[in-house]
């Protein structure tokens, strides 16, 4: 009998102090990275003083409690971590296929040629630049091939597709010289390129609706410096009368402290920069062989997007769980004079022509998910954006109330955590409304006025 007692003591002792070391690593990680998820009370709730007291309960029971209490309490403990864990694994296979999609990967066709003057999915700009050494803003890669058939992703077995318009960005091509002014200029990233949306269903067509004559700038892994390269290189030329500059809070804040990194792209913020001429043939075939070596590697591997994406680490914190329950928190940010510049900057081209410039704030799928809803812990950075927006003179649009509001917010978003057509359509009424400028411009243009 003492000997089974002793068993059950070692056993149950190595059971409480197993899930005791997985909780107590995720208040150490917080720690190590304070400025991202100890900032504010509840961040510090969930990620130090509870995985923390759970560590040390847990220590406490392996050596405090009855052997027969200490199993028990082991065996109940790492019961429920598993189930987590293997709810986690559903988790992430059912978001697999969405995934594998943004990759390209999962799709029938198998010819890529005809696409293979484009960029390959999950593929960026910014990474064509590094590629090639890009040195100067003047000499970088800011667009695709005008007329290009561009694979944006994969869905349902098929390939999402568009063909790029004059300026090698996803728009309609006229033909003949560019319209000046332009109605609108839409500068975003891959929520304003219309990721895994078909024509006619992503952003920037339902905007096109209310403002005939858009010219959407939006490209994957745009981040709000590129952006404003964007709008130097383009506005002079195009001179719009709205310039809309999305914001998603999901990956904008860090995109800029990555893009800020970039002497070429930081070159955007100087008075004098030269943002360089609107689709250099000289520039685009430099890339070419870089593009072409890119598609020869059969896209990205699942491994080295999973890795980009920091999957293991999300793995181990239950991500996908924690925010099935409400408790993924984005991580803190803080206000980032960069971000004032760059808007103060984009004011400053934009006021080159009297044209007007909006920011336009768009939440992340997360806010809206959750059995606890923590919309509260996803306020701070609209505020900032908010007060950035402020002191340059400019009008924010926030698109969070109004999905608020909808009967569903998630159908919002598809299973990449990008717009559905429906959360395309609910964004474009929301700016058209905000902005005044749809029904104005149509009725300049049923009066002959094309702009």
């Amino acid at each position: 009998m003492a000997q089974i007692s002793a068993g059950q003591g070692g056993a149950g002792r190595l059971l409480c102090l197993i899930p005791a070391v997985y909780f107590l690593a995720i208040a150490a990680y917080a720690l190590l990275h304070p400025e991202h998820f100890t900032a504010g009370l509840p961040r510090f709730l969930r990620y130090v003083a509870v995985p923390g007291a759970l560590a040390l309960v847990l220590a406490a029971a392996a050596f405090r409690l009855p052997a027969a209490a200490r199993l028990i309490t082991g065996l109940t403990t790492v019961s429920v971590l598993a189930a987590l864990f293997l709810f986690e694994a559903w988790l992430t296979l059912l978001h697999l296929p969405a995934q594998a999609g943004m990759l390209g990967l999962g799709s029938r066709t198998a010819d890529t040629v005809p696409y293979q003057r484009s960029l390959p999915p999950a593929y960026t700009f910014k990474a064509l630049n590094e590629e090639l050494g890009t040195a100067r803003l003047e000499a970088a890669v800011l667009e695709g091939r005008p007329g290009a058939p561009v694979y944006l992703c994969s869905r349902a077995g098929g390939p999402v597709t568009y063909r790029s318009g004059r300026f090698g960005f996803r728009n309609p091509d006229p033909g003949g010289t560019p319209a000046r002014p332009a109605p609108l200029l839409l500068l975003g990233d891959s929520f304003a390129e219309g990721m895994c949306l078909p024509d006619g269903e992503d952003l920037a067509s339902r905007l096109r609706q209310r403002f005939p004559g858009l010219v959407n700038s939006g490209t994957r892994g745009a981040g709000p410096l590129y952006e404003l390269a964007v709008l130097g290189r383009y506005g002079p030329l195009l001179q719009p009368r709205l310039t809309v500059m999305a914001f998603f809070s999901g990956n904008d804040w860090t995109n800029l402290e990555r893009e800020a990194a970039l002497p070429w792209l930081a070159e955007a913020l100087q008075e004098d920069a030269r943002f360089g001429p609107a689709g250099s043939p000289e520039r685009q075939a430099e890339a070419e062989p870089v593009i072409r070596g890119w598609w020869q590697q059969s896209r990205p591997p699942l491994l080295e997007y999973a890795s980009r994406r920091k999957f293991l680490r999300n793995f181990l914190a239950l991500q996908k769980t924690a925010a099935v329950l409400g408790l993924h928190y984005p991580q803190a940010a803080q206000p980032m004079p960069l971000y004032d510049a760059v808007l103060q900057r984009a004011a400053g081209i934009t006021a080159q022509w009297d044209g007007e410039l909006v920011v336009v704030f768009i939440p992340e799928v997360n806010r809206f998910h959750g059995l606890f809803r923590s919309g509260s812990v996803h306020d701070p950075l609209r505020r900032i954006v908010a007060q950035s927006a402020a002191r340059a003179g400019l009008r924010m649009i926030d698109l969070t109330e109004g999905f608020e509001a909808s009967p569903d917010p998630r159908a919002l978003y598809a299973p990449d955590a990008h717009f559905s057509a429906a959360g395309a359509e609910l964004a474009a009424q929301i700016i058209a409304r905000e902005t005044g400028a749809g029904t104005e411009t149509a009725a300049r243009q049923g009066k002959g006025n094309r702009p």
